[in-house]
């Protein structure tokens, strides 16, 4: 795996120990620092204190499944353009599909094989800090960029882009 300490935070939640225990000595041996919740509630309290690089998340758990705990997730602006790998027994293609529709952007069929996780891992952390780093540099450069639906719907927006459309609907008397 890697020598050298990264400074990244991987949080992995599942609700089996053992699982957990796994995944986190496979995590641990690439340099990245694990963050660990056994349930999706649990998940919820931990991106309320930090902001993880990236999520592997159990897709089956009780009470809130992984798909559910990842929808409340994203509702954390700042988990933009962090990747979440799903994990699961679950290997039909509706249970994939219903991954990918979630937002996750890899999906892992358990049991996981170590060099098979960190290899996605890493390449999804990489192009997550691509993501943010474009991102950032659009707004520092304050362009007005965004994206919509054929609807209209903003898909997402650089901040100043946001801001001027937030002044627009203000003062159209929308106040969205």
């Amino acid at each position: 795996m890697q020598d050298k300490a990264t400074d990244d935070y991987i949080l992995i939640v599942d609700d089996s120990p053992d699982t957990l225990r796994f995944l986190t000595d496979v995590v641990e041996e690439t340099g990245a620092s694990v963050l660990v919740a056994s349930s999706g509630e649990e998940a919820l309290r931990v991106i309320a204190e930090v902001t993880p690089s990236a999520i592997l998340l159990d897709a089956v758990m009780p009470d809130m499944d992984g798909f559910e705990t990842y929808r409340r997730l994203k509702r954390n602006g700042l988990l933009r353009f962090v990747p979440v790998i799903f994990m699961t027994g679950l290997s039909e293609t509706e249970h994939i599909v219903n991954g990918f529709e979630a937002g996750g952007v890899d999906y892992l069929v358990k049991p996981v094989a170590p060099s098979e996780l960190v290899a996605r891992m890493q390449v999804h952390l990489s192009n997550g800090k691509v993501a943010q780093s474009a991102y950032s540099a659009m707004d520092e450069a304050h362009r007005y960029l965004l994206a919509v639906t054929m609807q209209g719907e903003i898909l997402w927006s650089t901040p100043q882009a946001r801001k001027l459309i937030d002044g627009l609907n203000v003062v159209g008397g929308k106040n969205e």
